[in-house]
């Protein structure tokens, strides 16, 4: 039996696989309220229908959007395994902004966006 990853998680992949940034535009493709993918991930339930319509309108493969397992087979989404080597300074950095995501002081896509200033330069 397939163990499904966290509906934030499943949602994410989602994103990934449509090429968007947010899961509000992800909301607004489906075409519903932030709301409804919302409560998804407060009670953590599997947003099943939309997993399959993202498989079918992507091709992305439907254990990967579940799981996070296997590859994703979408043209520029890959998986590999890379080793990433961090100055002190960055690790410093990157530390004190998780400290602030998980004391709720910025949000995930802020805390996204700021990890992306640390690996982009």
């Amino acid at each position: 039996m397939i163990q499904f990853d966290s509906a934030k998680n499943i949602i994410d992949r989602m994103v990934s696989a449509y090429r968007l940034k947010t899961m509000k535009a992800l909301c607004e493709y489906f075409g519903v309220g932030i709301s409804v993918l919302s409560n998804r991930v407060v009670r953590n339930t599997t947003p099943a229908e939309y997993i399959i319509q993202c498989a079918l309108d992507t091709g992305a493969n439907l254990l990967w959007l579940c799981t996070g397992e296997g590859e994703p087979n979408i043209d520029g989404i890959k998986t590999e395994k890379k080793s990433i080597e961090l100055s002190s300074e960055a690790l410093e950095k990157l530390e004190r902004i998780a400290a602030l995501k998980n004391s709720g002081a910025i949000t995930d896509d802020e805390y996204q966006l700021l990890k992306g200033t640390i690996f982009n330069k």
